[in-house]
């Protein structure tokens, strides 16, 4: 739906109009709901063709750690290779995506637009026991 606006006027078409004097007729500019939507949109489109990573790297590398240390603590794992930290990268990013796409094919099919937290609990639930966010 496109909205009206009336043009800014000047100071000076101000002072005329409040002396009496009418101005030549006012023009409208148009504003687009959609404008808003577009910036979204481009940059999905950006994110779609490009192949880096999401999550900054070394955050990641950090919560890796976190989690050798809490599932293997009597082991002494200190160094990562940087191809299998990619790879955990990778397949991370990928089954997060996935459950975000579900997650709003859910939403969208509840009529909403909006992603809410029902929406993951409810993908969750689908994907059973066996998914590996549910062990």
């Amino acid at each position: 739906m496109v909205r009206r606006k009336r043009e800014p006027t000047s100071f000076s078409e101000r002072m005329r109009n409040e002396k009496g004097k009418r101005s030549e007729k006012r023009t409208t500019v148009l504003v687009d709901k959609r404008k808003r939507k577009s910036r979204v949109l481009q940059e999905i489109k950006h994110l779609r063709k490009t192949t880096h990573f999401l999550i900054p790297k070394m955050p990641f590398a950090r919560v890796v750690r976190e989690i050798f240390l809490e599932i293997f603590p009597r082991q002494d794992i200190r160094r990562i290779q940087a191809t299998a930290l990619e790879a955990l990268q990778e397949a991370t990013e990928m089954y997060i995506v996935q459950f975000f796409e579900d997650s709003v094919l859910l939403a969208l099919h509840a009529k909403r637009v909006t992603l809410m937290r029902n929406d993951m609990i409810l993908m969750r639930r689908l994907r059973g026991r066996d998914d590996i966010i549910n062990r």
